[in-house]
C-alpha cells in the first residue's frame, strides 16, 4: 500500500476537483499519477489484468504511464497529479472512518487554490498519508477484537482459554491484542473472559440447580476461592449468599 511505502517521492503538478458523467472511457497512458478520494458516485477500473471498484470514501492510487479502462457513474472526486512518483502500484483502499481523510483532502484542494505551497502542500499529503495507515491498523485491530470476542463467546468454559490461546488464533502478540482490546471495548482480554463467565455463573446460581463449585467448573474456573472472590468484586456478595437466599 501506498501509504507503507517508506521510500516514496513524489512532485505535486495539480490537486483539483472532477466531475464524472456516466459512461465507459478509455485512458490513454500518461506521464503523471493520481492520487483521489471519491466524494460521490462510483467507479469501476480495469487496468491490465486487475479490476478495481471504487465508491464514495475510497482512495485510488493510478501510477504514472498506464493506461486503463474505466465506467463511472455520475460522480465527483478530488485528484491530485504527482510528477516523478516512484510508486508503481494501482491500488484502491476502503476506510472505516473515510470522513476524516475526505476532510484532509479538502484541506489540501483549499491549500492548493490558496497559494500553492508545496512544502504546505507536501505536508497535508503525508499526514493524509499517515491517517490512512491509523485507519487501517484500527480496523485490523477492530477485526482481531470482534474474532476473539467470538471465539472467547464460544469457548469461555474451556479453563485452558487464556490470552496466549487468542494471540495464537489471531496471529497477534500478547501487548497488541491488550492495546486493541483496551482501545475497542476499555478492559483487557482477561477482564472480558471473566465478564463472561461471571455471566453465565450468575444464570446457573439463579437456576439453582449447582453447587457454587459445580457453578464455578462449569464456567471455566478451576479455583472454587477464586471465583467467589472475583464474584463478589463484580457484584458485591458472595455466591454463596446469592445460592442461599434463592432456596428460601
Amino acid at each position: 500500500m501506498i501509504y507503507h511505502f517508506d521510500a516514496l517521492s513524489f512532485q505535486t503538478l495539480t490537486v483539483d476537483r472532477f466531475f464524472h458523467q456516466a459512461g465507459i472511457f478509455e485512458v490513454k497512458a500518461r506521464p503523471y499519477a493520481a492520487f483521489s478520494f471519491r466524494v460521490s458516485g462510483t467507479g469501476a477500473f480495469e487496468i491490465g489484468t486487475k479490476h478495481l471498484m471504487t465508491k464514495p470514501g475510497d482512495v485510488l492510487f493510478l501510477p504514472a504511464n498506464t493506461p486503463y479502462k474505466v465506467e463511472y457513474s455520475v460522480s465527483e472526486s478530488i485528484v491530485v497529479h504527482f510528477e516523478q512518483c516512484n510508486y508503481s502500484e494501482a491500488e484502491s483502499i476502503s476506510f472505516a472512518h473515510s470522513a476524516n481523510i475526505g476532510l484532509c483532502f479538502e484541506h489540501l484542494l483549499e491549500a492548493w487554490h490558496r497559494d500553492r505551497s508545496i512544502n504546505q502542500v507536501k505536508s497535508i499529503i503525508y499526514n493524509i498519508l499517515d491517517k490512512m495507515a491509523s485507519d487501517q491498523r484500527d480496523s485490523i485491530g477492530d477485526a482481531v477484537v470482534a474474532g476473539c470476542v467470538r471465539y472467547m463467546e464460544e469457548h469461555y468454559c474451556d479453563p485452558a482459554l487464556d490470552i496466549e490461546t487468542l494471540c495464537d488464533i489471531s496471529f497477534i502478540s500478547v501487548s497488541s491484542l491488550q492495546r486493541a482490546f483496551a482501545k475497542c471495548l476499555a478492559m483487557s482480554p482477561k477482564q472480558y473472559l471473566i465478564r463472561l463467565r461471571m455471566d453465565r455463573a450468575l444464570e446457573l446460581l439463579k437456576e439453582n440447580e449447582l453447587s457454587v463449585k459445580e457453578t464455578a467448573f462449569a464456567c471455566g474456573f478451576t479455583d472454587e476461592k477464586y471465583f467467589s472472590r472475583a464474584f463478589k468484586r463484580r457484584y458485591g456478595y458472595p455466591p454463596s449468599q446469592l445460592k442461599g437466599n434463592m432456596m428460601i
